[in-house]
């Protein structure tokens, strides 16, 4: 099995060292992980209201100190990877960053709309203030705006506007059917995301149905805890296993140098 959404300290909301992030890892006999912190939305010229990020400064280290703990591990892969804040109208900013890099994987993901953090605890008291299907479009059309922009390998936690449980009255599966298009044409990954187990909404990213629909569009899907402290790693991943197979999933992607590859899925 392996963990591709690890975060590290550097981003303001996670707690543990790398270290700890690869014992717990062994500990639950994962063959393969990947770290994906925060990239810093300062290089991208965004401040949230909350920090969520890497500062500028730290991307490099961040990156050698990956680069270090992959070289030290014999018995488990460690993969470099980076999860990045889809902002429109800083694509081409991006793109010249992210190619400085040597990352095995970029996750993109939608956590801001119009500069509102919808995925914070801190700034939910707005959903109770809106229109649900305006919101949910404008998430949806991000998402396949980040798919279609080629800058990413992985969408992370595709779904993640129920975190708090809020859903509008609309049928989702338009949606769900027109983003495993997108992400189908763009060959760009999902993620089972576990995380979702422990938010409000107590789901996984995606929920079954979403997941169903990606899996009969042939889109390709790996996994990850999404883990902000070192006990976190691989959590859910049996039931996560167990409903990818039911999906009718039989492989998980992994990445190098920005290329995919494929590993069996265990128990397939």
């Amino acid at each position: 099995m392996i963990d591709y959404h690890l975060h590290t300290a550097r981003c303001r909301h996670a707690c543990g060292a790398p270290e700890e992030y690869l014992e717990e890892a062994r500990q639950k006999g994962l063959l393969e992980i990947g770290f994906a912190d925060h990239f810093p939305l300062g290089l991208l010229g965004f401040k949230p209201r909350v920090e969520v990020t890497m500062e500028p400064g730290e991307l490099d280290r961040y990156v050698a100190d990956v680069a270090g703990l992959a070289a030290a591990s014999s018995d488990l892969a460690v993969k470099l990877g980076v999860e990045v804040d889809y902002l429109p109208g800083t694509t081409g900013k991006l793109a010249a960053l992210l190619a400085a890099c040597p990352f095995d994987y970029v996750i993109g993901s939608v956590h801001f709309m119009d500069g509102w953090d919808f995925s914070h605890p801190s700034f939910t008291g707005r959903y109770q203030t809106i229109d649900l299907g305006p919101v949910y479009r404008r998430y949806f059309e991000l998402v396949w705006e980040a798919c279609s922009s080629g800058l990413f390998d992985i969408i992370g936690h595709v779904d993640v506007i129920k975190k708090f449980g809020f859903r509008p009255a609309d049928d989702l599966e338009p949606y769900w059917r027109e983003t495993a298009r997108v992400l189908r044409e763009t060959g760009t990954c999902i993620e089972l995301n576990t995380a979702g187990r422990d938010a409000p909404v107590s789901e996984f990213y995606p929920e079954a149905a979403f997941l169903e629909i990606c899996r009969r569009e042939g889109v390709a899907v790996t996994m990850g805890s999404d883990a902000h402290a070192p006990g976190q790693v691989g959590r859910y991943f049996d039931e996560g296993a167990a409903l990818l197979r039911k999906a009718g999933y039989r492989e998980l992607a992994v990445f190098t140098a920005r290329k995919q590859s494929r590993l069996v899925l265990e128990g397939a």
